[in-house]
């Protein structure tokens, strides 16, 4: 083994560390339910997550040779099939905007069980803020035309179970 790492070339040694690097990228681009769901180092899930942030495209190359240098101590192979299984799963992701309607559904029919259930599932949640919005949503209901547009408050509604069903 030691004599197969010696034989390879310093050209050899940079394009097997650019093709690791790649691999990052493409987890890189992976949502963060979806990273947080595949098993990786928790240091690589971390830096993962962190380099979303970084607009900087100095920054942004310098976080790539992190994310790079951190594949180094994982397997690649564990890492190609964990993408594909995520790829797989990414059309159950796509289920949650039909949970977050139907959370919305349930709320609108004025059901106090309802926004319990909500809350129960997801404390995190503000009541207040729930309440003022679905009274928002069925003010605005009656007197909206075709509907073809959903409304402010629903779509911000919306974006708040959203959030919480991703944590």
């Amino acid at each position: 083994m030691e004599e197969e790492i010696q034989d390879k070339s310093r050209t050899q040694k940079k394009k097997e560390a650019e093709a690791l690097q790649n691999l990052g990228l493409e987890l890189a681009g992976l949502a963060v339910p979806q990273l947080k769901r595949i098993e990786i180092p928790e240091d690589l899930r971390t830096a993962l997550i962190e380099g979303k942030s970084i607009t900087s495209n100095v920054a942004a190359r310098r976080h790539r040779q992190f994310i790079g240098a951190l594949m180094r101590d994982v397997d690649p192979e564990l890492i190609r099939m964990a993408l594909l299984e995520a790829e797989s799963v990414a059309p159950a992701a796509s289920m949650e905007p039909s949970e977050t309607q139907a959370w919305v559904e349930r709320l609108l029919t004025g059901d106090p069980a309802d926004m319990e259930a909500l809350l129960a599932e997801y404390p995190g949640l503000e009541r207040p803020r729930l309440r003022q919005l679905v009274r928002n949503i069925k003010k605005e209901k009656p007197s909206g035309g075709s509907g073809a547009r959903p409304s402010k408050s629903r779509k911000t509604l919306e974006q708040i179970i959203t959030a919480a069903l991703e944590q």
